[in-house]
């Protein structure tokens, strides 16, 4: 009865590719009318949106306040403790990324500081520390930045100390 020929798949192909055009130019029209009510409704309620966003953050900041109202209460009764009188206490959070420092009182701090020096740490022992200036010396005479006076002069300073 309906007998396809080659021809009318090449018709039907290309009525089927009319038509999606057609409908995904249709639902393009309709998101875009979607977008202008959504943006329409943003800008006609924008003060309402705003007050809203504006007593959230509000609140916020008044649960922060009372946060941070009772924990100094409680960084205050841990201050008035006997090992923290005449001491310097030093809390940064975000300043200092949450160091805490306490000083020594005024007498023993004076003290310290005329007497001693501070004292410098390496991490790194000193044979591994001179293995490595000298590689890098050794890089420094292989790219010819140094001449080999130089190179010896500054390995036979290493390799004395």
């Amino acid at each position: 009865m309906f007998k396809f020929k080659l021809s009318d798949n090449h018709l039907a192909g290309s009525l089927l590719l009319a038509f999606s055009i057609l409908l995904f130019h249709v639902l393009l029209l309709a998101a875009i009318g979607l977008l202008i009510i959504i943006f329409r409704g943003i800008v006609n309620y924008l003060a309402w949106i705003l007050l809203g966003g504006g007593l959230i953050a509000g609140a916020g900041v008044f649960v922060l306040y009372r946060y941070m109202q009772k924990e100094k209460s409680i960084v205050a009764k841990l201050l008035e403790l006997p090992e923290f009188k005449n001491r310097r206490v030093e809390v940064n959070i975000l300043g200092g990324l949450a160091s805490f420092k306490i000083d020594q009182d005024d007498q023993t701090r004076s003290a310290i500081d005329t007497t001693l020096t501070p004292v410098t740490r390496r991490l790194d022992d000193p044979d591994s520390l001179r293995v490595r200036e000298l590689s890098e010396l050794a890089r420094l005479f292989e790219k010819d930045l140094i001449t080999l006076e130089e190179y010896d002069r500054a390995k036979n300073d290493l390799l004395n100390q």
